[in-house]
């Protein structure tokens, strides 16, 4: 009997610690939506993609956005456009109104995707976007500069240049999902490991966990 107490004893004990990386796993669903503007080189061309997604607060206005003239790149202004042109909801936003270099360089030699701008001027701070994306879907739009690299564009630091943050068009809104933009020169990172995975895993520990507590009150 003595041995099946430290058993059980034991058992008590490792019960949190599997039950804690369960939890974590858990909120990780929890995390607040982000874009990422990747400027890199690509076959002699330099290419921003826009990759993430978005919840979105409530639109300031919709309007053309004279800032897409088929994709432009310009630091002293914290601007950068990708997709095609067309008219777009535009959002408030909060962060840096340049990042580093002295690019200035328009149109793209080709777009794709829908259209987004980033605009961090201190006269028209917005970010803006398709009125036909669906908050929390993917977001795919590119931009392309063909036979130059990031050196000739005038950038002369890599890593992350900038994070805006989206705010709601009046104090009226709830909004409080807090969507981060970001700018960083580099290529995407892979993809990620599919999001069912980490769920499984985390019911596993807490199958576990419970089985623990079952075989202590047992003991």
């Amino acid at each position: 009997m003595s041995a099946l107490h430290s058993l059980a004893q034991r058992c008590k004990r490792f019960s949190p610690l599997l039950a804690a990386p369960a939890a974590l796993l858990l909120t990780q669903g929890d995390a607040k939506a982000l874009l990422t503007y990747y400027i890199s080189e690509n076959a002699g061309n330099v290419e921003v993609q826009a990759v993430g997604s978005l919840l979105l607060p409530n639109s300031s206005s919709i309007s053309e956005c004279a800032l897409v003239p088929g994709g432009l790149i310009d630091s002293s202004l914290a601007v950068i456009c990708t997709g095609t042109d067309r008219t777009m909801n535009l959002y408030l936003h909060q962060g840096p109104t340049s990042f580093n270099g002295t690019v200035s360089i328009s149109p793209a030699d080709s777009v794709s995707g829908i259209p987004t701008a980033l605009s961090g001027t201190l006269g028209f701070p917005v970010f803006a976007i398709d009125p036909g994306y669906t908050p929390g879907t993917p977001i795919t739009s590119t931009a392309t500069f063909n036979s130059t690299t990031l050196g000739a564009l005038g950038f002369t630091t890599t890593g992350l240049l900038g994070t805006w943050t989206l705010q709601p068009a009046d104090g009226s809104d709830p909004y409080t999902a807090n969507d981060t933009i970001q700018v960083v020169i580099g290529a995407p990172p892979p993809a990620a490991v599919p999001g069912p995975l980490p769920l499984l895993g985390a019911g596993a520990a807490f199958g576990w966990a419970r089985r623990l507590r079952k075989r202590t009150q047992l003991l």
